[in-house]
């Protein structure tokens, strides 16, 4: 490639100054003698420089050759798919599903919840009335909810919106992911102010990656996008003007900057006594009962949450109402509590099954004829059979 640049300084046709262009000229076959080429060379920038400095055109590539010029190279049109912008997340808000009065928690929880409805009933007063706003120009509440799953922190962040009377938006970490690097951040603030246009009560679910720690020192793109949607979180969280949930089923090593943020909910698996309620709850006057269904007997399980419960009553029931049954005896809901609960075997390390023990082998039999007692109960059958069924 040749170039050749004209003096800083042109004075045009009509008399004033400006910037002449940077002229260049390339493709010359090597084979030619460098005299005639320098000659070319500069006959061409000086016509090519007057035809500039009388008529000023836009930047232009001019093209000259030998033979049967090439047809343009045109590029392919980019499909629909490439050239749309990612959408961003649509978030929309809901009625609160549960009230404060369902829940089933421990004093010390609720109490702690309370304080959370207070921060935000209270906020007028505070910060507008007594003037804290001129410290915190914007107060926001955000709250994480930690404890194993299906101890009810979900149906709390319902009943915490109900108790306050507004809607509820919820969503969870994947909602806001995006595989356009750079959307993830964006979603996030989108998410933010639906939030706050819809004066909602924000409820953000499986938050652990979201809270965790920042990486230090992120070695793939997938790590910088988590870090871009933290660092989004923080300043979302201090201009927010509302009541933020967050929810995490797993103890993480939290971020320090979101931790000082946070009020901390503890939920755990129910007691003996919230056992008891959330089994009378979740067996309603119109579900047919044997009598031989004791709740202090139900209750006696533990390391149940209120999910596995609930489960438990639906299983049974449609177990129930499939075989034709007239009620839902002990034995059955006792069952599908059992099976809902126990986590499957862990695999051997050295891939072979180990042998049942004689306890296991008789319970595994005694499990076998139940099944197989119940497959012959077809439609046939007493439909005012009330003995006990597994």
């Amino acid at each position: 490639m040749s170039t050749h640049e004209r003096g800083r300084t042109e004075h045009g046709a009509d008399g004033d100054t400006w910037s002449a262009p940077h002229l260049f000229l390339s493709g010359f076959p090597t084979e030619l003698p460098d005299r005639e080429l320098v000659k070319f060379r500069v006959r061409l920038f000086a016509m090519l420089g007057d035809v500039i400095s009388r008529y000023r055109p836009g930047p232009f590539v001019l093209s000259a050759g030998y033979g049967v010029p090439p047809e343009p190279l045109t590029p392919p049109s980019p499909s629909p798919r490439d050239t749309a912008a990612p959408e961003t997340p649509a978030f929309s808000t809901v009625e609160p599903l549960y009230t404060f009065d369902q829940l089933v928690l421990p004093e010390e929880t609720v109490g702690r919840l309370l304080d959370c409805v207070s921060l935000v009933e209270v906020a007028p007063l505070v910060f507008d009335t007594w003037n804290l706003r001129s410290i915190e120009p914007h107060p926001s509440t955000a709250v994480n909810f930690r404890g194993p799953p299906g101890t009810g922190k979900s149906m709390a962040a319902h009943a915490l919106a109900h108790r306050l009377g507004r809607r509820i938006l919820s969503c969870r970490l994947s909602d806001l992911e995006s595989k356009y690097h750079g959307d993830g951040p964006k979603n996030l603030a989108a998410l933010f102010a639906a939030a706050a246009e819809q004066h909602a009560v924000l409820f953000v679910d499986e938050a652990e990656s979201l809270l965790s720690r920042r990486f230090a020192q992120p070695q793939q793109a997938a790590e910088s996008a988590i870090n871009s949607m933290r660092t989004e979180l923080l300043m979302a969280l201090d201009t927010f003007r509302g009541l933020v949930i967050f929810a995490s089923n797993l103890p993480h090593s939290y971020d320090a900057a979101v931790e000082s943020r946070l009020l901390h909910v503890d939920f755990a698996l129910p007691d003996r006594a919230a056992r008891r309620r959330i089994w009378q709850t979740h067996l309603p006057a119109e579900l047919p009962v044997h009598d031989d269904v004791s709740l202090d007997e139900l209750a006696d399980v533990a390391e149940v949450s209120g999910r596995d419960i609930k489960t438990a009553v639906i299983l049974a029931a449609v177990g129930t109402a499939r075989r034709r049954r007239t009620a839902v005896t002990r034995d059955s809901l006792l069952t599908a509590l059992e099976e809902q609960r126990t986590p499957p075997p862990a695999p051997p390390e050295d891939g072979i099954a180990s042998p049942l023990s004689p306890e296991d082998q008789e319970s595994v039999a005694a499990r076998l004829r139940r099944r197989l007692a119940d497959a012959h109960t077809g439609p046939g059958a007493d439909e005012e059979d009330t003995r006990p069924h597994a």
